[in-house]
């Protein structure tokens, strides 16, 4: 896939300046029309915790502000693990303003686009809670999709530190494993019980044709050439993530390598293999893409758009907490980034972070503040207070 890597409010001031009537974004002037992507962990949400900050900026944006203007945004998250349309409902009662299936990208979410490889195909899917992520990759339309828990219960001794439980049994696929010969495996969210995961990979990417049970002839020297490996598809690179704990987790990332290093030691060789997410190219030209249609067509959005996107009227701002994805992802896209003191970065300068993003601020409305300010609609943000500092790339500014 193109551009996967490889490798408090015054509510005084607020009630003397009544809102206007909010247009919809196709009625409003768009030619500079500033647009912003939301990272969801360690931006809006810290774990299940909703930061209150988030909530006013979403409002702020959605219309209710002193203009009554609205600016397009959207959530691009290296989470996932459930379908984009329930991750939209769960937002919407979250943050308290409407989150439509065009304003979610998940890391997976481009996943859509390896369908017509392997529609009709065997592909083992990991990740998630249960069966979620079998659900949403079916949904997706994928129609031969299988699990861990499946292969376990299909071989008990594939996996002997522990045993199925009885909810696991009850959404297992049954499968002869011996007959099935896999095309992909897709990693579609973090792993909840990794070490097994880490050796059903494994098996499966040393496995003779894909299939469980089997190794491929280590004399046989084409066999392991990098072109003939089934190909493994990661959906994001996050080695840490924020939640609720006061030091960043471990995420997929940490799979990834781990998988990787692991296969390098019993092999020998390379694991190749393909990440989507942020900050790679792919998932960037998907937000652009839905960005544009919402400024441009918003009768009319595509959920699976593909190719590079074309060019938006005015700067994007991206807010996040991770420099890794967020902010490395951003800069190399063009857009204007804003790292937020909320999730994984707990420094205070743009240069503490490994990828310098335009601005550093306390948190999400801080960052839409500014921006909005910047853009010359101070008015849209006159009733949020001043922030005392701003830190950008050139240093302080009162």
């Amino acid at each position: 896939m193109p551009g996967l890597l490889h490798a408090g409010p015054s509510w005084a001031r607020l009630a003397a300046s009544a809102p206007r009537l909010s247009r919809p974004l196709s009625q409003q002037a768009t030619k500079h029309t500033p647009a912003f992507t939301f990272d969801i962990d360690g931006v809006l949400k810290q774990g299940q915790h909703v930061l209150p900050q988030a909530k006013q900026a979403l409002k702020i944006l959605a219309g209710d502000n002193p203009l009554g203007k609205k600016y397009p945004f959207i959530c691009v998250t290296n989470g996932g693990g459930t379908l984009e349309s329930e991750r939209c409902k769960k937002l919407t009662n979250e943050l308290g303003v409407e989150i439509k299936e065009h304003q979610i990208v998940q890391s997976h979410t481009i996943f859509r686009s390896f369908v017509p490889l392997y529609k009709d195909k065997p592909v083992f899917v990991v990740g998630g809670r249960s069966d979620n992520c079998r659900r949403v990759a079916e949904a997706y339309g994928f129609k031969h999709v299988y699990i861990p828990a499946d292969v376990q219960a299909w071989e008990p001794s594939i996996w002997p530190y522990g045993k199925l439980s009885e909810k696991a049994r009850s959404y297992v696929k049954p499968a002869d494993f011996s007959k099935i010969s896999f095309a992909a495996i897709l990693v579609f969210h973090d792993s909840l019980d990794a070490f097994r995961d880490l050796q059903l990979i494994c098996d499966l990417v040393r496995a003779q044709d894909g299939v469980f049970g089997t190794l491929k002839d280590p004399r046989d020297k084409a066999a392991w050439a990098p072109e003939r490996q089934i190909p493994v598809h990661f959906s994001n690179p996050d080695l840490l993530w924020g939640n609720e704990f006061a030091q960043a987790r471990f995420g997929q990332g940490a799979l990834q390598e781990s998988i990787a290093a692991v296969y390098k030691l019993t092999t020998g060789h390379e694991l190749q293999r393909t990440t989507g997410g942020k900050p790679t190219r792919a998932t960037y030209d998907y937000a652009a893409s839905l960005l544009h249609s919402a400024i441009f067509s918003p009768s009319s959005i595509s959920l699976h758009p593909t190719g590079p996107a074309p060019p938006l009227p005015g700067r994007v701002y991206m807010v996040g907490d991770n420099p890794a994805s967020d902010i490395a992802g951003a800069n190399a896209y063009g857009w204007e980034s804003i790292l937020v003191q909320t999730g994984v970065f707990r420094g205070a300068r743009p240069d503490e972070a490994d990828h310098v993003p335009t601005v550093v601020k306390r948190d999400v409305l801080e960052g839409v503040k500014w921006a909005l300010e910047r853009e010359g609609d101070a008015e849209a943000v006159s009733h949020v207070p001043q922030a005392k500092e701003t830190v950008t790339r050139d240093g302080p500014r009162e």
